[in-house]
This record gives structure tokens, sequence and C-alpha cells, in this order.
């Protein structure tokens, strides 16, 4: 065989792999046809169910290696990050991270959906350049899709924070159309089961000024919400990263802040409610120099920083001077510690539990979470998985 015979050989090779394992996941849920290679164009080719359980694997994971995460209790693990350059090719970061990759594309016996998610950090305008012409989105859908079949992955996903038009006016509609470049691309090569998703901001302002959701729910499998972030050191007092519903006492007034009236406000747009999957955080935010008044909710502070789960678990919670509050509004928990002045909002079992049986019981299409190895142990994972599939 020639040098081009064997590398159509590997790509056919290594999609029939994909579409013998993988794709099982589809089957069970109805997303694939009866006939034929691959489905018809349509809602059910892109996911129209509600059971996801998606998880994010960052590249900076550590530890937490491929052989710890928990395959059997996700429907989708986004790989994250690949990064986009000005000009629209996307690309895969140093060797360790090329390694990585290579060592995921061997767990190929799973049914879990392998996706490449593609971010370029907070405004940092990179995505709005690679997404401003014609020629740069057909580069970043074709070498995100190269990069793709290279590691044996089913689909990309997209996080651009945020293309509200603040870095280019025309951010929004170009959003549209870099979703319909690489939609077009994956169709063009796999045929229309293969998945394309989004992180999606929370905020109703962003989620107004940035998407156009009328035209781009059809090129979309999902839109993973990022509902947590709710609160952290920019904010002017100790409150909740995630809370379910806002405390009528928030010395804020901020009652429509939270992570289910969020969601209902992405059910209003013209995008089906199984498509729209909500974000929970596997960290906390710890805040410092915060007064006892209120076992320190609603406090100001001195700093702040993020929490693992884990550690919170493992290493903070078990300390004496570490007292354990559940607010019944947001409904989840806070430490806090007259000793060390210190409060600390995360999500727990019981939080984790909560959300998920709302996702569920009002008809959104699963749950996420950033991301993985911020809780090795696997536990919320496992109950995210568990409530969703009883």
């Amino acid at each position: 065989m020639t040098g081009e015979e064997i590398q159509t050989s590997n790509r056919i090779g290594r999609k029939l792999t994909r579409d013998a394992s993988r794709r099982t996941f589809l089957k069970g849920t109805g997303a694939l046809a009866t006939t034929g290679t691959f489905v018809t164009r349509g809602v059910k080719a892109h996911g129209s169910y509600g059971n996801r359980v998606v998880g994010y694997y960052p590249s900076w994971a550590g530890n937490y290696t491929p052989s710890d995460i928990p395959f059997d209790k996700l429907t989708h693990l986004n790989y994250a990050f690949l990064e986009p350059q000005s000009d629209g090719t996307v690309v895969v970061g140093d060797s360790s991270e090329k390694s990585l990759l290579s060592d995921l594309a061997t767990y190929d016996n799973t049914d879990t959906v392998f996706m490449l998610s593609i971010s370029s950090g907070w405004y940092s305008g990179t995505f709005s350049d690679a997404a401003s012409t014609a020629a740069r989105r057909q580069r970043f859908a074709k070498t995100a899709v190269d990069i793709m079949e290279q590691y044996n992955f089913d689909g990309l996903d997209l996080d651009w924070e945020y293309p509200d038009g603040t870095v280019r006016a025309e951010d929004p509609h170009n959003f549209t159309l870099l979703l319909e470049a690489c939609r077009n691309e994956l169709d063009s090569r796999f045929g229309s089961w293969t998945h394309l998703t989004m992180a999606g901001s929370p905020n109703p302002n962003i989620v107004d000024d940035a998407y156009e959701l009328g035209t781009i729910s059809s090129y979309l499998d999902h839109i993973n919400v990022m509902t947590y972030d709710y609160h952290g050191d920019w904010s002017n007092d100790t409150n909740f990263n995630a809370p379910f519903d806002s405390p009528p006492e928030d010395p804020d007034g901020q009652q429509s802040w939270n992570t289910t009236n969020h969601m209902e406000y992405w059910g209003s747009k013209p995008i089906s409610k199984d498509k729209l999957v909500m974000g929970m955080p596997f960290y906390g935010r710890s805040y410092s120099g915060v007064a006892p008044t209120n076992d320190g909710l609603f406090n100001s502070f001195s700093s702040s920083t993020s929490e693992t789960y884990y550690n919170i678990r493992e290493n903070i919670k078990p300390q004496s001077d570490y007292e354990y509050h559940w607010h019944p509004d947001a409904k989840v928990p806070w430490l806090y510690s007259t000793v060390e002045n210190t409060f600390i909002s995360y999500d727990n079992v019981d939080s984790i539990s909560n959300k998920v049986e709302y996702a569920k019981a009002n008809g959104f299409g699963g749950a996420m979470c950033w991301e993985l190895s911020q809780d090795p142990s696997n536990t919320l994972i496992s109950e995210m998985h568990d409530r969703l599939h009883a």
C-alpha cells in the first residue's frame, strides 16, 4: 500500500472502531437511525435525550489519570482544552498533552462519547479573531476535526467566553457561522451523527447578546450551561458559588441570580430544553477575613480563592473548628471557622443530588461538571449519574 492508502485505511479503521463502540450510547438513547451507516439530519441526530452526564477532564489533571475516569458514569467526556490561534488554526499543546490525548485514544472500549473542547480564555480576543472571516472559520473547523480524527475522538465542544460583542460587534453572528462551519465539516467527513456542543454562560444578559439561539440550536447536540461562579473574589460579600435558589436575605438583592432561574431562562429560548445541560461545580469558594456574624454568610472578606471538593472534604471539613451549615433556599452547604475567620461555599452529594433531580424533573438534558479531577474519589459524578439513570 502507498502512504496515502495506509492513511486512508487507518482513518476508516478508526471510524469503524468508533462506530462499533461509542455509538452504542447513541443507539441506547434512540439518537441513531436504525437503517443506513449514518443517521438522517434532524433533532434525533443531535441527541434527543435527557440523561447526559458530561464531565470535563483538564489537561492539568495531574495524578488523576485517564485510568481514574469512571467511564461507566459518563455519557460524555470533554477533554479541556485545545486552543485556537488568531488565524483559525486549532492546535494541540506540548508533548505531554499529545501523550495524554494518545492515552485517552486507547480507551475505545467504552460507551462514552469523547469530545475535544476548544477554549482561549476569558475575553482573550483569540476566538474572535479565529471566527472573523470565512477562511479562518473553515481553517478552524478543518484543523479541529483533523485533531479529533487523529486521536479518535467523537466530536467538538466550543467554549468561547463570550461572543457577546465585547471584542467585535460581529462576534454573535460570527459564532453562529463558526458553529455552522464545524457542523458542515463534521457532517461532510463522518455523517451527521458526529457531536457538536458548546459551553454557555448562565448570565441572561450574555445569553441575549451572544447567542443566535434560533439558528445555532440546529447545529448543536446540546449546550453545557455553566451554572456556577455566581460569587467569588469579585463579589461584595460572602455568598454561594452555585445556589439552587436565591436566599431572600441576600443583602445585594440578587433574587434572580441562581442556577434554577437561569436554567429556566435558557429554557424559555428557542431551543429544546432537552438540549440544555445543567452545570455543577466540583469545587467551592473560600473567603478569608470573614467575621462570625451569621456564621460567616453575607459578610465582607479580605480575599477569596477556589478549593476543590477533594480538599474541602478530606482536609478542611474534618477540622474541629469548621462548622457545617446548610441553607434551606440556596440548598447548598457552607463551612465556617471562627478560628481562621474563613467561609467556604461548595457543593456536596446532597446539593448535587437535588440539582440533578431538578434537571431531570424539568425536562432538561442532563448534568455537567467542572471538573472531574477536583473529586478524584468520583463521589459526585457517581451521584450525578445514579440520580439521572435511576
